[in-house]
């Protein structure tokens, strides 16, 4: 049967669009469902899976937000966010990197996954290749098909620290190479890159007249040295686009406020995208995400530490795990332990078998690492570690006593 007689016998309504179709479901969130049905059968679930914050955002936070609504600031805003606030993210990167961002060349987004969708998807042609990581985030890809590109994936080795090389992108380019997203701290290894690693990949921007969407969303999470901006460079504007948002820092993930810091008419390309999207950001957080950047960092300092002892400890009790072993990542809030050993003495065939099976027999939630999103995670898992000390031994704990039993 050919499509046109396929269409023919189907409802219209369950006749997608080609492009749709490249869009896949991001498996943290099955996994979530999963757990919920684990927990329904009175198991007491320990996640590591989902990549969110264990803290609420600082008060100061939901106290503008409350006050935005008592004040009744619930109306449409500029679709690009309203002025203050693109004023504050503007001095906000300008203090932090020491560069001369422009509030013009800011826009507030719908979160920074619609950032994401909206920068790729503007900046791809049909044909085009875009190198993405992987392992890496899953909504990478997706989005370059959608848009009609081809990904060109840069597998990400181990023995290199799960580095995004200059090395391993230039290994990417092909003839039709149009850009590189870039994501550091690196989800889910947890990843980072320095500044002559930056340097070097711009540098092939220049070479090769590319693009680089650079997704630093994990800026603040990063332990052992500073985070390094592709922004910090002075030509920037012509091959960076640079994505941030406060679901991770700020702690506010289901409020659903993104930002780009791109040149100005990126960004008013992005105003006709938001206008037929979503109309604008959500108003009352706008409010919240001000007062968020008007108390400085100082706040977060206890924070990091706090993450940072946690990261060791999950290292420190990984490593005790029989067929595990797992690197120092220096960012994000994540792990990416490699278990292939533990899979041949378990007697399972693949990394989501194996998750499914933790998460089955003891109620701990790790994702594969082929969620994230093709052959570079498998015979690895991706922990998040955003819990608390207790429950991350706890965790930790039942997973081992789970592999002695079958080692």
């Amino acid at each position: 049967m050919d499509r046109e007689e396929s269409m023919a016998e189907s409802p219209p309504t369950t006749i997608f669009s080609s492009a749709v179709e490249q869009l896949e479901p991001e498996q943290a969130f099955i996994y979530l469902e999963m757990a919920a049905e684990v927990r329904e059968k009175g198991i007491d679930v320990i996640s590591f899976g989902i990549g969110q914050t264990d803290f609420l955002p600082p008060a100061p936070v939901l106290e503008a937000i409350k006050k935005a609504v008592d004040e009744g600031r619930v109306g449409y805003t500029p679709a690009t966010g309203i002025p203050e606030l693109r004023e504050a993210i503007s001095e906000f990167v300008n203090e932090k990197y020491g560069t001369d961002v422009e509030p013009e060349e800011v826009a507030v987004t719908a979160g920074a996954k619609s950032a994401l969708f909206m920068c790729i998807t503007l900046l791809t042609k049909p044909g085009d290749e875009v190198v993405v990581p992987d392992p890496g985030f899953p909504a990478y890809e997706c989005i370059v098909r959608y848009a009609g590109g081809r990904p060109a994936f840069a597998t990400l080795r181990e023995e290199e620290g799960f580095k995004m090389t200059p090395e391993l992108v230039a290994e990417c380019l092909g003839e039709r190479a149009r850009g590189v997203i870039l994501n550091y701290p690196h989800n889910p290894t947890g990843s980072t890159l320095g500044r002559r690693d930056l340097d070097e990949v711009l540098e092939l921007a220049r070479e090769r007249n590319l693009w680089i969407v650079a997704d630093e969303i994990y800026d603040h999470f990063v332990y052992e040295d500073r985070h390094y901006s592709l922004l910090e460079n002075e030509d920037w504007r012509d091959h960076v686009v640079y994505i941030n948002g406060f679901s991770k820092t700020w702690a506010m993930t289901g409020l659903r406020l993104g930002f780009v810091v791109a040149r100005k008419e990126i960004v008013e390309k992005l105003k006709v995208y938001a206008l037929n999207v979503y109309s604008c950001p959500p108003s009352v957080v706008q409010y919240g995400a001000l007062a968020a950047l008007e108390m400085g960092m100082e706040w977060f300092d206890g924070i990091r530490r706090e993450y940072k002892r946690r990261r060791d400890l999950a290292c420190e009790e990984l490593n005790k795990i029989p067929g595990v072993r797992v690197l120092k990542s220096p960012g994000t809030f994540y792990l990416f332990p490699r278990v292939k050993e533990l899979m041949r003495h378990v007697g399972v065939g693949s990394a989501d078998e194996l998750a499914k099976r933790i998460l089955r027999e003891i109620g701990v939630v790790m994702l594969p690492g082929t969620a994230f999103p093709l052959r570079g995670g498998e015979g690895y898992l991706r922990m998040s570690y955003a819990l608390p000390m207790e429950r991350i031994r706890e965790g930790l704990a039942r997973l081992r006593e789970w592999v002695e039993t079958r080692t």
